[in-house]
């Protein structure tokens, strides 16, 4: 568990890197001073300081002493077209540049909370998983999947079959996707695995996977970080 220094320096420097990604600054422009900063930011400088170093050892800026700090790259925006994927999977299929930095399964009893959303007993045995994706080194996707165990055809490692279908594509027979778009904003769990501050703007795409016969395979919430993609809706008329 994250305390609230490491919490309020994720929040510092996300805010930062914001700033950085704004139309006002382009690569070799220079930031606001430190002491303009801080009061910009209603912050210490020695916490501004430990956050510009990070962005520093990320190459996000150089710190030149007696000249000021200069951007040296902002971060790329990735084209998302919301128009025709299948499931949040395939929406995000294309892109080598995705990395897996968080990844963890557990087992869960589905109880009240995916009864009716999975079609199941109270007592079914259910997989949770989680996983972190970042683009250029930085999170920007957060998702839960929720699985029903008996549901899914593996041949030999459960868990390694999960984590191969889930990185790349659903590998699973899935005949259709129930999809939902929501806007929210980070805070908690989300705030965190993502590293972004609170009230940061996500783009929520929740959806069920069924079976040929109809039955639920997966449940899922994957978060995307607003500033790190520009959604496009293409609309045809017929």
């Amino acid at each position: 568990m994250k305390s609230d220094k490491d919490v309020q320096h994720m929040n510092l420097k996300a805010a930062v890197l914001k700033l950085i990604d704004g139309p006002r600054y382009q690569v070799g422009d220079k930031l606001l001073p430190e002491l303009e900063l801080c009061k910009k930011l209603e912050v210490s400088r020695a916490a501004l300081r430990n956050v510009l170093d990070a962005l520093q050892a990320e190459e996000y800026i150089r710190r030149i002493q007696g000249s000021g700090t200069v951007i040296l790259k902002k971060r790329t925006k990735y084209v998302l077209n919301l128009s025709s994927f299948g499931s949040a999977a395939e929406l995000i299929s294309g892109y080598d540049v995705l990395t897996t930095e968080y990844f963890k399964i557990k087992e869960i009893d589905a109880g009240n909370e995916y009864t009716e959303r999975l079609e199941v007993e109270p007592e079914e045995r259910l997989l949770f998983v989680e996983r972190v994706r970042s683009l250029d080194g930085t999170p920007a996707i957060y998702t839960q999947n929720v699985l029903v165990k008996s549901r899914i055809e593996y041949h030999q490692d459960l868990y390694a079959e999960i984590a191969n279908s889930l990185s790349h594509t659903m590998g699973w027979r899935v005949e259709t996707c129930d999809t939902r778009v929501h806007l929210c904003a980070a805070e908690g769990i989300l705030s965190q695995r993502l590293r972004v501050c609170v009230g940061t703007s996500l783009l929520l795409v929740e959806e069920t996977a069924r079976r040929q016969d109809g039955l639920p395979l997966d449940h899922s919430y994957d978060y995307y970080v607003a500033d790190a993609f520009d959604f496009q809706i293409t609309r045809i008329r017929k």
